[in-house]
C-alpha cells in the first residue's frame, strides 16, 4: 500500500485552553528580564491598562521580588528592579501624555506602597496593620528593600511632576481666567438664546463656555486617574494642585484688574467659584474647597460695605485667607457700581492697613506673609509620600493577561 503524502497544512494541531484560575502563590518566576520589563512598561498602552486589572505593573513587579526573596538571591533582585527602573525613568523622561504620565504615577505609587506593606521592616508597624494573616505571610523574609523603595520615591515625585507640569498646567493655566473670573452664566440666564446668539454673532465672540470647559477638564483628569487605579492620596494631590493653581491666578488677575473689582462682577466670581466647590464635592473631595477660600473672601470684600463703621468686619474673620497687601490691593482697584457710592479715599485705605497690622501682630503671622501680595501662581511642591496606601488585593489571584504576551517572559508560581 502507497503511503499518503501530507503536507503542514494537512496537520491537524490543537491548542491547549488558556487556565486562568490556576492556583500559586502569588509568586512570579520571570525568565527574560529585558523584554518582561519592556512589556509591562512600553507595551502596556494606556487604551490596554483600561482594560486590566488595576496597578498590574505593580503586583507583577512585587510577585517576582517576592520569588527572589524567597530564594535569596539577591543579584536576581536588584537586576530585576534595575531592569524595569531604566525602562520607566526613559518613559517618564520623554513623555507628555496625560494618560501615559498617569498610568506610572498611579503604579509607582502602588509600588511604592506595596514594598511598604509587605517589606520585611517592622519599625513601622502601621504599613501591615490591615494585613490579613496571609497578606503577612507574603511578606519579604530575606532583604530589607529600603534601597529600592528610596528610588521608587524618587520616581513617584518625578512622574508626578511630569505629569502636573508637562501634562496638566499648560492646559489648565489657559482655562482659569475664563471660568472664574470671566464666566457670566447670570447675564446669559436672562438673555434669550436667539439673543444670545445675535449678539456673540455680532461680537464676534465664541459662546461663554468658560467654566463648563474649566470643569470638563478637571473630570476628564479625575476619570483618568480612577480608571487606571489611583488612590485618594493621588486623586487628592493632583487635584488639590489644580485647585490651588486656579485660586493663584484667579486671585492675582483679580487683585490688578479694576474692570473684575466692583460689586456686580464679585457675584458672578462667587458663583462660578461656587461650581467649583460643588465639583469637588460630588467627587468627595470637599477637603479641598478650603483651597479656593481666598477668592470666596476677596468677592465678599467687594460686596461689603467699605466705611468705617464697618472696618472690624473687613479686616476680621471675613479677609482671614487673604494677606494684608492682598486685601489693600483689592480696595485699591475697587470700582464703585454706581454714583450712590462712593469711592475709597486714601484715608480708608490707611486705616485698613492699621487694622490688618494689627490683626497680623494679633495672630503672630510670619513677617512674610504681612508684606506677601503675589501667590505663587505656578509653584508645584513635591509630591507628599508621607501618607500609606492599604491594598487589599489578593496576590494570588495575580494573573497574566494573554494579550501581553507575558507567557513567553514570565509564569506565575
Amino acid at each position: 500500500m502507497e503511503r499518503e503524502n501530507t503536507s503542514d497544512a494537512d496537520i491537524i494541531r490543537l491548542e491547549a485552553f488558556q487556565k486562568e484560575n490556576i492556583p500559586h502563590g502569588g509568586l512570579l518566576e520571570v525568565y527574560n528580564v529585558p523584554e518582561f520589563a519592556r512589556i509591562i512598561v512600553c507595551e502596556l498602552k494606556p487604551r490596554l491598562a483600561r482594560l486590566l486589572t488595576k496597578n498590574l505593573p505593580a503586583y507583577l513587579v512585587l510577585a517576582a521580588f517576592r520569588l527572589h526573596d524567597e530564594k535569596r538571591d539577591e543579584a536576581s533582585l536588584t537586576s530585576l528592579f534595575s531592569a524595569v527602573h531604566l525602562v520607566l525613568k526613559d518613559t517618564l523622561s520623554r513623555s507628555h501624555d496625560l494618560d501615559v504620565l498617569s498610568l506610572w504615577l498611579v503604579n509607582t505609587w502602588r509600588l511604592f506602597n506595596l514594598l511598604r506593606q509587605y517589606g520585611g521592616d517592622d519599625r513601622n508597624p502601621e504599613w501591615q496593620a490591615a494585613n490579613t494573616e496571609q497578606q503577612n505571610s507574603y511578606r519579604f523574609k530575606s532583604y530589607d528593600v529600603t534601597p529600592i523603595r528610596d528610588q521608587l520615591k524618587l520616581r513617584v515625585e518625578e512622574s508626578y511632576t511630569a505629569l502636573m507640569k508637562r501634562a496638566v498646567e499648560h492646559v489648565l493655566s489657559p482655562k482659569i481666567v475664563p471660568a472664574v473670573l470671566q464666566h457670566e452664566s447670570s447675564s446669559d440666564l436672562m438673555t434669550s438664546g436667539r439673543e444670545r446668539d445675535v449678539s456673540r454673532v455680532s461680537n464676534g465672540d465664541t459662546p461663554r463656555r468658560g467654566l463648563d470647559d474649566l470643569l470638563q477638564f478637571l473630570d476628564l483628569v479625575h476619570t483618568k486617574l480612577v480608571t487606571y487605579g489611583a488612590d485618594n492620596i493621588v486623586v487628592g494631590q493632583v487635584i488639590g494642585q489644580m485647585t490651588n493653581w486656579m485660586c493663584a491666578l484667579s486671585l492675582n488677575h483679580l487683585m490688578f484688574r479694576k474692570e473684575l473689582c466692583n460689586f456686580e462682577k464679585a457675584i458672578q466670581i462667587k458663583h462660578n467659584v461656587t461650581e467649583i466647590q460643588n465639583w469637588l464635592h460630588s467627587k468627595g473631595l470637599g477637603e479641598f474647597r478650603e483651597a479656593l477660600e481666598p477668592l470666596v473672601q476677596a468677592c465678599h470684600l467687594l460686596q461689603s460695605r467699605k466705611d468705617e463703621s464697618n472696618l472690624d468686619t473687613l479686616c476680621g474673620e471675613m479677609t482671614s485667607k487673604l494677606k494684608p497687601r492682598q486685601v489693600v490691593a483689592i480696595l485699591q482697584h475697587y470700582d464703585p457700581s454706581d454714583d450712590m457710592e462712593e469711592g475709597i479715599t486714601p484715608q480708608f485705605l490707611v486705616a485698613v492697613q492699621r487694622k490688618l497690622n494689627e490683626r497680623a501682630a494679633k495672630n503672630n503671622d510670619p513677617v512674610e506673609d504681612k508684606d506677601a501680595l503675589i501667590m505663587m501662581g505656578t509653584y508645584l511642591p513635591p509630591f507628599d509620600t508621607r501618607s500609606f496606601s492599604y491594598s487589599d488585593f489578593p496576590l494570588e489571584t495575580l494573573s497574566l493577561p494573554s494579550c501581553l504576551h507575558l507567557n513567553n517572559v514570565c509564569r506565575l508560581v
